[in-house]
């Protein structure tokens, strides 16, 4: 790919795309994209061109987690906005609210709007086990961050949902955070 430029993950700086370190900055395998490329992009368009939605996710889903590991933020970020898509298009509720909850926590790329959508669906949809996982996200980073606990009626809503939970009426949602954690196996 001679002539060919790209980006640093790590200082941004415009870098020859066949690179192994950064000129700038010294990083290996500098070049945003060029991983995803080569390891994730040919199954993901295969999984898209074939319209099976839970592969797609599943490959994305990995790739995301991947881009974090490195971590390039190009590839996280337009990951994580297809990740939403596929999820919201194909009703995949308990991946969108962790995705949603995920970003939102993240200290330094969050989103407050996500965490707000995430409890607006959860609402909607009517499930009362992500809407407890919702809320423990949200008073987990708070408490972390903030050092705030959280409002009377989250509090109170919490301790219903615990309740349900201890009467076996509810099943606690708890994913295992890593590549794997959606696929079916």
């Amino acid at each position: 790919m001679e002539g060919k430029m790209g980006c640093c993950m790590e200082c941004d700086e415009a870098i020859p795309y066949d690179s192994d370190e950064c000129p700038e900055c010294g990083l290996e395998a500098p070049v945003a994209y060029r991983w995803y490329r080569e390891s994730h992009e040919p199954a993901i368009i295969k999984a898209r061109e074939d319209g099976d939605s839970t592969v797609l996710a599943d490959l994305l889903f990995s790739a995301w987690y991947d881009a974090g590991s490195l971590p390039d933020y190009y590839v996280m970020g337009d990951l994580y906005r297809e990740l939403n898509a596929v999820y919201r298009e194909n009703k995949m509720h308990d991946r969108l609210v962790f995705q949603l909850c995920h970003n939102y926590s993240d200290y330094e790329q969050g989103s407050r709007e996500d965490g707000e959508e995430a409890l607006a669906l959860v609402k909607e949809i009517g499930r009362e086990d992500l809407e407890l996982y919702v809320y423990e996200q949200i008073d987990g980073f708070n408490r972390t961050v903030y050092h705030k606990d959280p409002p009377e009626h989250i509090a109170s809503r919490k301790a219903e949902l615990y309740a349900k939970i201890e009467a076996g009426e509810l099943q606690k949602f708890d994913p295992e955070f890593g590549p794997e954690m959606w696929v079916q196996i």
